[in-house]
């Protein structure tokens, strides 16, 4: 008598399955709010728990032991490919990147003597100042310098950019002979010009991403929560290589290699390793 062909099959097992190349967000809070959605993505996707282990053997053990393995390190890690090419996607992928619209840049402008400001100098780049930054300071050139107070020692008209400085008879405190500089934030690329550039920086704590998270499906869509997701924590990525490919008709994919990182302030065990993956409940 044949014996029967052994399977896992079960007519429940099809409830069961992943489906779908699922959607990547920055910063996942939960379903209902999931956070930063990434966009497309082209090539499907890959999660790495990224454990690695340590066997203890011992003088005379013939082989691995029962209780002598132990998880030496965690290095999670969600590879992904991004199909759309934005800003905040190239930020992600190159870590401590800096885009010109994204990191305004400090200015020292020197504007002139108290006479010449209180006939109005405009700032240099006036569509691109970021006005709440405006500081104005004056002083002689050997003595200190003092920070002058708007309306009170000058006024500045954000449309044009021109700083215009009271005099002391105006009841302002700005001498005719002295020096007078402004200090502001800028951005070096306006919002409305044709490019955002974007270019390497050193990593700092504030480039970490909270974390980034992969949401899929489950084939039983009558679950009470019928998604698997994948979170990766404090991440960062590590960028290959952007193939620009030869046809017409073809897209160059951003790979990214998100991994995660543990944070010494929440805790170095295992229980706060840098991932979670969530199973939807039926």
């Amino acid at each position: 008598m044949a014996s029967a062909l052994q399977t896992g099959i079960s007519t429940a097992a099809v409830q069961r399955y992943l489906r779908g190349p699922g959607k990547v967000y920055k910063n996942f809070t939960s379903i209902v709010a999931p956070g930063t959605l990434l966009g497309e993505t082209k090539g499907g996707s890959e999660f790495d728990p990224g454990l690695e282990y340590h066997d203890t053997e011992p003088d005379g053990a013939m082989g691995l032991l029962k209780s002598h393995r132990f998880v030496a390190k965690c290095v999670p890690s969600l590879t992904v490919n991004l199909l759309e090419h934005t800003t905040d996607n190239w930020l992600g992928y190159i870590p401590g990147a800096n885009s010109a619209d994204e990191t305004p840049t400090k200015q020292v402008e020197y504007l002139g003597v108290g006479t010449t400001v209180q006939g109005g100098v405009a700032l240099v780049g006036t569509d691109k100042v970021d006005f709440s930054t405006l500081e104005i300071w004056h002083g002689t050139v050997s003595g200190a310098t003092s920070k002058c107070t708007i309306t009170t020692d000058y006024t500045v008209a954000t449309g044009t950019g021109v700083v215009t400085a009271k005099t002391v008879a105006q009841g302002g405190s700005i001498a005719d002979t002295d020096e007078v500089t402004a200090v502001y934030e800028y951005d070096t690329t306006a919002s409305g010009d044709a490019y955002t550039i974007v270019t390497s920086g050193q990593i700092a704590a504030g480039d970490h991403w909270t974390n980034v998270a992969l949401v899929c499906e489950l084939s039983n869509q009558s679950y009470t929560n019928p998604y698997c997701v994948f979170v990766l924590k404090n991440v960062l990525a590590e960028p290959s290589p952007v193939s620009i490919p030869a046809g017409a008709l073809e897209e160059a994919i951003i790979k990214c290699k998100f991994k995660g990182f543990f944070d010494a302030d929440v805790g170095l065990t295992l229980a706060n390793s840098p991932w979670e993956f969530w199973l939807g409940a039926a």
